[in-house]
């Protein structure tokens, strides 16, 4: 029979945790093995800087940006690091609905990618529709072999560039509360927040 963890042991590791996420991130946690799903969320404000801010103006060699078509979208669908939250299906709708996909490739391979809907942000919590110097930005995603490496904030400026010769130059995107590595490639861009919102979600009902 496995030994019990020491009570000192177990109440270090629960500060730390606490320390580390916050109470009112672990106060949601149990809500949510309850059948109760609380999610904060802020509705970003973006746009094209006069200039790129430190690090966000070129990418390193070896990789290249690009607009992404089928074929790339299709890869994306067959990730298998994105394969327990987002059904190869997701990218494959975001496509024929018109959505633009935007990229890096290393050598090739696709190492991170964006979507923008010039029509609407249609989050399940939130709709609203894009006027025509709008664009919503959504599913930003760098793979985890590749984090760490400012790729985010490149690819973000870059989407920008084509989005303002678009006539696009206002931007919206959404960022979970507590995500902040979205929050600090968005600051680091001078995105600003819209409003504070809530989702709740009560046993599987929003």
């Amino acid at each position: 029979m496995p030994e019990k963890e020491p009570f000192i042991s177990m109440l270090q590791r629960a500060r730390e945790r606490l320390r580390r996420e916050g109470i009112l991130s672990l106060l949601l946690q149990c809500l949510t093995r309850v059948g109760i799903r609380v999610s904060p969320f802020y509705y970003m404000k973006e746009s094209l800087p006069p200039r790129p801010p430190g690090g966000t103006g070129s990418l390193p060699g070896g990789y290249e940006f690009s607009a992404f078509g089928l074929d790339d979208v299709r890869h994306i669908g067959t990730l298998p690091e994105r394969r327990h939250y987002v059904d190869p299906g997701y990218v494959l709708r975001n496509f024929n609905k018109g959505d633009l996909c935007f990229g890096i490739k290393f050598r090739g391979e696709i190492v991170a990618f964006t979507w923008v809907s010039l029509k609407e942000c249609r989050e399940i919590f939130h709709h609203a529709a894009m006027l025509g110097n709008e664009a919503y930005l959504h599913d930003m995603y760098v793979l985890k072999a590749f984090r760490g490496r400012n790729l985010a904030p490149v690819l973000r400026y870059k989407t920008y560039e084509i989005l303002h010769g678009m006539g696009r130059d206002t931007y919206y995107s959404i960022t979970e509360y507590f995500n902040a590595s979205s929050s600090r490639f968005k600051q680091k861009l001078n995105a600003t927040p819209v409003f504070l919102g809530v989702y709740i979600e009560l046993f599987k009902t929003w």
